[in-house]
């Protein structure tokens, strides 16, 4: 039977939105000029917190991503980063709320740093001098909006005022933050510029990540630091001229989990610092951290249900045994379609959180797929508990058993010709064959492979006895092996070739194997290789007259009643 694909189908996905909840997960902390008032990002919006009275307001609704909330020295206004025109740009909204004022308009994102005491926002970007290097530009704008301009002529990042306004502290490195245990020259450090004498000091020299100054006065910084191997608040005091004055203390002593983000009261008394998924106060000069109990309460942004219709983004699919129906894999989800342009309805087999792919039918009214809903990819099989309709379409009572419980992914599930078999992958490099009882169990499992190397582009020959597939060899040059299924015979390589070989696939008769090789030119073309000695020996004009011969036979035969003949290989040379 010929099969046609269509790839016409819509369906109905439900998506269960987000609701407000009790200790909300608050980020980016920022505190007002007496700290008394916290501001946050939770959610992608921005919020505000009386520190007294524990009231949370919710500043911002966009549905795009509001952060790192900066107040304004007057405690007024508060400015934050947004990518709502499709990248970060700078923004600033009154502290009781209003529309925000969208203060730089560049293609390239704008990451808020500081507002300083003169009404300016500093910011890194990547605007006009950032080529090569992987630290970012520092630049200024006015708080009213205007053309910025550029702060410093050395790349850093996260660029903080001192209140005298002499000094800029920067953060040179480009070692991502995730890797607190890092120490090489990556690593990130505090520098200093004094805009008096226009000179570069660098003020931290520990080989592992040292970032996010903030100002308690004209001569004390304080910065997150890794030298005590966690995330911690460091205080640094400086002399006038912007340089270390005598040790580093060590202020906190988090040890699970670290600090990622610290900033300062205008007045410089309180500190607010993230931690883990918890906001903490505590005095600049030291003391123990106060978590902030945040509760936020509140309604939806949208409808709790997203209802969408695809027509496209198909992951994987499998068409039946018979031609008549589509197993379909969208957003993790198995669908079944009727194999039908003219028709468009779709049934949903799976619904769960869990993604699930690989789809596969064991026969006309049994799917095999895999799903992580277990923690990694097992085997699962749906098929109907309805005696009078099979059809995994049609049917409205189905059932879902689970074949396989390994702590290894399974993955790549290829049913035999039979249907009594199902080849598979186990882990990176393992290849197993189970067979399936009468009962639809995957009972015996034999081990094929157990290696480094991943199979790929398994492939069962007709008569359901043996598999073909690329592997790749000591110098990763793939190439074609044929394997016995229950392992009787060890892998052959059929291909031997130093270019890649691979995407194996049978004849229908199992008399050759074709396979696609860059061994001609560098480009890949289609090669097969004869399985039998006598048919490579063959002419032309011995494949017709056989051809003839056969023709004859098929006159007096239903092609149906057709058994399928051992396949018959020849291994020598």
């Amino acid at each position: 039977m010929k099969q046609v694909l269509s790839i016409l189908f819509f369906s109905l996905i439900a998506v269960t939105a987000n609701y407000a909840q009790e200790s909300a997960f608050a980020r980016y902390p920022s505190l007002n000029q007496d700290g008394s008032q916290l501001a946050f990002s939770f959610q992608g919006d921005i919020w505000t917190m009386d520190l007294a009275t524990s009231q949370t307001k919710r500043l911002t609704i966009h549905q795009a991503n509001d952060y790192l909330p900066k107040w304004s020295p007057d405690g007024n206004q508060i400015a934050f980063s947004s990518n709502r025109w499709g990248n970060d740009d700078l923004f600033v909204i009154n502290a009781e709320g209003s529309n925000p004022l969208r203060i730089t308009h560049r293609s390239s994102g704008d990451i808020l740093s500081d507002w300083t005491n003169d009404n300016t926002l500093l910011f890194d970007t990547r605007r006009d001098f950032r080529q090569v290097e992987w630290d970012a530009e520092s630049a200024t704008v006015s708080t009213k909006g205007g053309t910025p301009t550029r702060l410093l002529d050395a790349f850093g990042s996260t660029p903080v005022q001192s209140p005298n306004g002499r000094f800029i502290a920067f953060v040179r490195g480009s070692c991502r933050l995730a890797r607190e245990a890092y120490r090489g020259s990556a690593n990130r450090d505090i520098w200093i510029y004094d805009t008096k004498s226009g000179a570069y000091t660098q003020l931290t020299t520990f080989d592992g990540q040292d970032f996010n100054p903030v100002w308690g006065n004209d001569e004390t910084l304080y910065f997150i630091s890794a030298k005590g191997g966690k995330y911690n608040v460091v205080k640094q005091p400086l002399n006038s001229d912007g340089k270390a004055n005598g040790v580093a203390e060590t202020l906190t002593n988090f040890k699970d989990y670290g600090v990622m983000y610290l900033a300062i009261s205008g007045d410089g008394q309180q500190l607010a610092m993230e931690q883990y998924n918890s906001i903490y106060t505590m005095s600049s000069s030291g003391g123990t951290p106060k978590k902030v109990e945040i509760s936020i309460s509140g309604d939806y942004r949208f409808d709790p249900i997203e209802h969408k219709t695809f027509s496209g983004k198909l992951e994987d699919y499998a068409v039946s045994p018979n031609g008549k129906n589509i197993a379909l894999v969208v957003r993790g989800e198995v669908f079944i379609t009727q194999n039908d342009k003219e028709k468009s309805r779709t049934v949903q087999i799976t619904n769960s959180p869990s993604r699930e792919k690989d789809v596969a039918w064991l026969n006309d009214s049994t799917l095999i797929y895999v799903s992580d809903k277990g923690g990694n990819y097992d085997m699962f099989m749906v098929k109907s508990t309805d005696a009078n309709q099979t059809d995994l379409f049609l049917t409205l009572k189905r059932t879902t058993t689970q074949l396989t419980d390994t702590p290894e992914d399974d993955s790549n599930l290829v049913v035999s010709p039979d249907g009594k078999a199902i080849a598979y992958r186990t882990g990176r490099g393992g290849l197993k064959v189970g067979a399936i009882s009468s009962k639809n169990k995957l009972t015996v499992k034999t081990t094929l492979l157990n290696g480094w190397a991943t199979p790929s582009g398994i492939g069962w020959s007709p008569d359901s006895k043996w598999l073909a597939y690329s592997l790749d060899d000591l110098n990763f040059n793939e190439e074609i092996y044929i394997h016995r299924a229950d392992n009787s015979r060890k892998p052959v390589n059929i291909s031997m070739h130093p270019k890649s070989d691979v995407s194996p696939k049978w004849s229908k008769d199992g008399s050759k194997l074709a396979f696609l090789s860059n061994r001609n030119n560098g480009d890949r073309d289609v090669w097969f290789v004869w399985l039998k000695k006598e048919d490579w020996d063959k002419t032309k004009q011995d494949w017709e007259e056989d051809l003839e011969v056969e023709e004859e036979k098929d006159k007096d035969k239903d092609k149906k009643d057709k058994e399928v003949k051992p396949i018959q290989i020849d291994f020598t040379n």
